[in-house]
């Protein structure tokens, strides 16, 4: 930041770090030559904001949408008083590293507009317009991405396919699943279009990440149903798909991370596997780029 380095010690919504966080991630995408908006909006007396990076195509019929959350928390750690006595989470004081979540899929998103930059700068340009979503206040009821697509819809926008990651580097144990969430909370055309996008993605990562293998979940039973910003665009009647680490389908033993939501959150956590992360990002990226034409 202005004026020297600064150590973020969590993006909850309500942390002041939050915004300066945005703001750097902004920068990134910029350096990239994408086309970059802070999208603000107020939650609980705060003034944070969502970050789109965009690579706009005359003439698309759609846009496609690589999207994570940016904020993160540590409200299920323990913490205690100066006596000793157990106390609530405190966003502005306690840390919420959040690596896995969700700033694995952060890092997947930055990762992919760096493939497209890489394409663009080659001279290849994708047939459909491409957006980079980070998405604020997810963990306060996914308020960030409610607010993006409410605003999309209301602009009358056309959105190909949203291709949610969320928590994608928690891997313990010796399993290699990537799960991949197409149940919606709505009926209609949103969760037929969201199947087939799961489809898509499905073909996608085995073709370029086969030792990954794939679960795909579909139907009202989805247990990541309503659980991350995706059901965002199923609520406006858009296909999209979340895409997890073996964390969301209640299966046993899971293989997700064990500091879900706690200080343990790190890069440090032996739960975090950064070339697991990787098999996953790559396989949503050249699902995106499908997608967009290239």
């Amino acid at each position: 930041v202005e004026g020297g380095a600064r150590t973020v010690r969590g993006r909850h919504a309500a942390g002041a770090d939050n915004v300066l966080v945005a703001r750097a991630l902004a920068g990134r995408f910029a350096a990239l030559g994408l086309t970059v908006r802070l999208r603000p909006f107020a939650w609980r007396g705060h003034r944070i904001a969502n970050v789109e990076a965009e690579h706009r195509v005359p003439g698309s019929d759609g846009a496609v949408l690589v999207t994570a959350h940016l904020d993160s928390t540590g409200d299920q750690g323990t913490y205690v008083d100066g006596a000793g006595v157990p106390r609530p989470y405190d966003p502005a004081a306690d840390p919420a590293p959040g690596a896995d979540d969700d700033g694995s899929g952060v890092a997947a998103v930055l990762a992919a507009a760096e493939c497209l930059a890489g394409l663009l700068a080659a001279g290849r340009g994708p047939a459909r317009t491409v957006r980079f979503v980070l998405f604020n206040a997810e963990e306060q009821g996914l308020v960030g991405s409610k607010v993006y697509a409410r605003a999309a819809a209301a602009a009358g926008e056309s959105i190909a396919g949203v291709l949610q990651m969320d928590m994608i580097a928690g891997r313990r144990g010796g399993g290699h699943t990537v799960e991949v969430h197409a149940g919606a909370g709505v009926s209609g055309p949103a969760a037929q279009a969201s199947e087939e996008l799961g489809e898509v993605l499905a073909r996608a990562v085995s073709a370029v990440s086969a030792s990954l293998t794939v679960e795909r979940i579909t139907g009202p039973g989805d247990p990541a149903a309503g659980r991350s910003d995706h059901a965002s665009f199923h609520e406006r009647g858009w296909a999209a798909v979340a895409v997890s680490e073996n964390f969301f389908d209640g299966a046993e033993p899971a293989s997700g991370t064990r500091q879900y939501h706690r200080p343990g959150d790190t890069l440090d956590d032996p739960d975090h596997d950064t070339g697991y992360a990787t098999d996953i990002a790559r396989g949503v990226t050249a699902a995106a780029l499908t997608l967009a034409g290239l």
